[in-house]
């Protein structure tokens, strides 16, 4: 049944990756089968900044959803300004007072319009859950993620900042995972909690007594598809694709480090995006006599990137966090089978059909499973064909038809909770009046 629905969207974008393309593929998807209303505060790089979406919907009205753009006060715009320069965590302090803001648009849009079901969408992060919960509806949060606490042995050989980093974050998630009045009260007041990943599902359960569904940010939107005639020339040379930020979060060293310890040379890898250790990957892979097997093709529009993973026979994540990498799904749609440490997102989406995943542990003991198996792999690439195949018939169970079909029960459930738990509180005040 068609249902209106208010969703908070703070970060969303039609031509962006990440977590503005998860928010923008779920809203434009649900919208097949309801009526949307939309607070959102940003679709370009910093908050405010919509001009992306604004100039989108110009030229590409969508009947379904009517976007209201939330825009911050002056105090958390000021704040934000430290955000901009690098100072990242005063983000949340301007996110919770937008959060104020979207609470405002909410009640403005519910004094006009009978909306069945309100969700909490994004960002995905626990630490700041918004305030829709105090709206007189049935509450939808999730998907969650940002719990993950990492695993020590993955920041053994990390620079002194990003192990202290790591170090704070981890204590500030366990402070607020624990100790926050407004986050526990948050996790009690939603109808249906979704969890980004396994890991978050069972954390939530244990630190809240309460049940949620799994299921990833991520999904699969357009054709499944594969380039067979890529593997006419695999026994010459596998084509590997590794993509992400050059940051120490993303652990590209690790590959390279890999890739040192390996037999075989036929192999070529195309690394895309950029970061602030692009030079200093580079340099390393100069050390290691890598340079000439590398392509580093730095920032790239989506179709070329997509054109890049399209031709390729691995992709290679070594992530020490994620929730759920959305290039992790487009590896998926394209028939290319994923080698990743088992861990995160990673590690629930992926499984030995389409994914090789190494366990976590110390750096040079992951260093020397990847290498083993990279040499295996280079020595009999036609494994990495049989994988694609597999990979197509995997990527089916995260498609958006799939998904959609998700959704529309955790709504239905939703309300149908939200139903009871009105009846009971009524049965109860009634008691108390008679009593």
């Amino acid at each position: 049944m068609k249902k209106k629905i208010l969703i908070s969207a703070y970060a969303i974008s039609p031509v962006k990756g990440s977590e503005y393309g998860a928010a923008w593929d779920t809203v434009t998807q649900l919208a097949k089968h309801h009526q949307l209303w939309v607070l959102y505060g940003m679709s370009d790089d910093h908050m405010g900044d919509t001009q992306t979406l604004r100039e989108f919907i110009k030229t590409n009205p969508l009947p379904s959803i009517t976007f209201i753009e939330v825009r911050a006060g002056k105090v958390a715009m000021a704040i934000n300004r430290l955000n901009k320069i690098g100072l990242g965590w005063f983000f949340y302090i301007a996110y919770y007072l937008w959060q104020k803001e979207a609470l405002k648009a909410a009640r403005a849009i519910l004094a006009t319009v009978n909306i069945d079901v309100v969700h909490q969408l994004g960002p995905i992060g626990f630490r700041e859950p918004g305030f829709l919960g105090y709206l007189d509806k049935p509450l939808i949060w999730g998907p969650i993620g940002g719990m993950k606490v990492i695993d020590s042995l993955l920041l053994e050989n990390k620079p002194l900042p990003t192990r202290f980093k790591f170090g704070v974050k981890h204590q500030i998630n366990h402070f607020q995972l624990h100790s926050s009045q407004r986050i526990s009260e948050a996790f009690s007041r939603a109808d249906i909690l979704i969890a980004a990943t396994i890991d978050g599902q069972q954390t939530i359960l244990k630190r809240f007594g309460r049940e949620s569904h799994w299921l990833p940010e991520q999904g699969i939107v357009g054709d499944i598809e594969i380039d067979e005639t890529k593997f006419d020339h695999i026994h010459q040379r596998v084509q590997l694709v590794w993509s992400g930020s050059h940051i120490e979060r993303k652990n590209l060293g690790l590959c390279l480090d890999s890739l040192a310890l390996i037999k075989h040379k036929n192999w070529h890898l195309h690394i895309l995006g950029s970061g602030p250790i692009t030079g200093k990957l580079k340099q390393k892979a100069d050390e290691l006599g890598l340079s000439t097997n590398i392509t580093w093709h730095g920032q790239l529009s989506r179709s070329a990137a997509i054109n890049i993973m399209n031709a390729a026979h691995l992709h290679i994540v070594t992530s020490i966090a994620e929730d759920n990498p959305a290039v992790i799904f487009e590896a998926l749609r394209l028939g290319v089978p994923t080698l990743t440490l088992d861990h995160c997102g990673m590690g629930d989406v992926l499984c030995n059909k389409c994914g090789i995943k190494i366990k976590v542990a110390t750096h040079d003991q992951m260093t020397g499973e990847i290498a083993i198996v990279l040499d295996h792999l280079l020595l009999r690439p036609e494994i990495l064909a049989d994988m694609a195949l597999d990979t197509i018939t995997c990527a089916a169970m995260h498609q958006w038809e799939k998904r959609l079909k998700l959704m529309d029960a955790y709504y239905n459930e939703a309300i149908e909770l939200y139903g009871k738990s009105t009846i009971s509180n009524n049965e109860t005040l009634i008691i108390l009046q008679n009593a």
